[in-house]
């Protein structure tokens, strides 16, 4: 990318990035009309649900009708169009598929992967957004490193960081690599790192201490360093802390974007020239039952609506996703909504009445030196249970203390949700195979 912004500029797009609230309503609205009359006319799934619903992108003349007549779809919908018509994109995609550049998926750790269908280059209508502008904003400039952790989602990524001028360092998602990492950030001196979880935070300061390297020169020279996918426990943020490592958080919106903190680590922005975002009661049967929440930072679940998309935009995407959202204007000087990410709907478990997420375990599992990688899952057949079941990945730690272990962890969690749970050690290794690397399903029926 040949126009640069100024290198002492905090936003690679300041026009959009700080545009007057109802400047952006406005072309919101405008983006939007062209989105569902696109969607309409190439998306089997969206037709299929609006030719059920008996409307048509005309009847669309406001954001009343909009909300008002607009059915929801979700990834449930999109799974049983692809069983049923053997679509392996769900009636989602609106491109011949000998068209894309690359198809990548997601990570699969809330339920059956869906497939993420991409076109490189004319895939997007409007100004570019996302991960420049995020980027960008945490400090990345034309010259610097960035090193890269990356599992299902790779092409692209590497492709933003060199638009920015910046070097991509490829490594992949995976505990084996960190030595590699640590010894090329001394060589090298990147500026930026993504995508480093807890997993990953946690493990390497046994790596670092057994290669004799100090996590403390080796993150020295890192602007930001980004993690995703799931929330950080206390553990991994005490070591980021003592290394010097500046995080930030960056989260997926309803399958429709991506949002990203900035320097102010208030919530993350997402890009509302890009995504249209609703804010629901997260009760609601269907979008008839639906009632909009619209203060700031109360609790609800997230809709979302692809905007400038031409690929495979879902409008009206209900996430499951439980959020809190803020549209005042950040610190930063960003105009855009921030985001705060609580759990899934699907994921909370009710046990006597008490309900459980998995961010209530997380802090308590790690807390326990044996289980500091913070690994487990809550095994949860239905929402209401007589039992809180967790299942935790353990390390270090011989048989013959496996049962003071588990009086350990269970003396944690109960402490930490006021439910006695039932405790199942299994080792790590045991616990990483069954999700993308070192990203494993939190929540299981079984």
């Amino acid at each position: 990318m040949t126009n640069l912004p100024a290198l002492d500029s905090p936003y690679w797009d300041a026009e959009y990035e700080t545009m007057a609230r109802d400047r952006l309503r406005d072309l919101q609205f405008e983006l939007l009309t062209e989105t569902i009359a696109f969607a309409y006319e190439h998306s089997a799934l969206t037709r299929e649900a609006w030719d059920e619903a008996r409307i048509v992108p005309t009847d669309i003349r406001d954001w009343h009708d909009f909300t008002d007549k607009v059915p929801f779809l979700d990834k449930d919908a999109q799974r049983r169009f692809r069983d049923e018509r053997n679509d392996p994109y769900g009636g989602v995609l609106c491109r011949d598929p000998a068209e894309l550049t690359a198809i990548n998926s997601t990570s699969g750790t809330t339920g059956d992967p869906t497939l993420v269908p991409e076109l490189w280059g004319g895939g997007f209508v409007g100004r570019p957004a996302i991960m420049y502008r995020d980027f960008w904003g945490m400090g990345v400039r034309p010259g610097d490193h960035f090193a890269l952790f990356l599992f299902t989602f790779r092409g692209p990524t590497y492709g933003f960081v060199q638009q920015l001028g910046a070097i991509p360092m490829l490594f992949d998602y995976d505990v084996s690599e960190i030595e590699r990492l640590l010894r090329r950030s001394i060589e090298y001196r990147p500026t930026a790192l993504y995508n480093f979880g807890g997993t990953m935070i946690n493990a390497t300061a046994e790596i670092a201490a057994a290669a004799g390297i100090d996590p403390r020169d080796a993150f020295s020279s890192y602007r930001s360093v980004v993690f995703a996918g799931e929330p950080l426990g206390a553990r991994a943020r005490a070591l980021a802390d003592e290394w010097g490592m500046p995080l930030f958080e960056h989260s997926n919106v309803g399958d429709v974007t991506a949002c990203f903190e900035c320097t102010a680590h208030d919530g993350m922005h997402f890009w509302e020239d890009m995504a249209y975002v609703e804010g629901i009661d997260p009760m609601a049967l269907d979008h008839h039952d639906a009632q909009p929440i619209t203060g700031n930072r109360v609790r609800c679940e997230l809709v979302a609506t692809a905007l400038t998309n031409r690929v495979a935009p879902l409008v009206r995407f209900r996430s499951d996703d439980l959020v809190e959202i803020d549209r005042t204007p950040c610190t930063c000087g960003r105009t855009h909504a921030r985001i705060w990410t609580i759990g899934r709907k699907g994921d909370e478990v009710v046990v006597d009445g008490v309900s459980v997420l998995p961010v209530d375990v997380w802090d308590a599992v790690e807390s326990v030196d044996a289980c500091r990688l913070g690994l487990f899952q809550v095994v949860r057949p239905q929402r209401a249970v007589d039992t809180l079941h967790v299942r935790v990945g353990y390390q270090d730690t011989p048989e013959s203390r496996l049962g003071a272990l588990r009086d350990d962890v269970t003396n944690a969690i109960a402490q930490a949700t006021g439910v006695e749970p039932n405790i199942e050690l299994v080792p790590n290794a045991a616990l990483l195979r069954l999700g993308p690397p070192h990203k494993i399903p939190r929540v299981t029926k079984r």
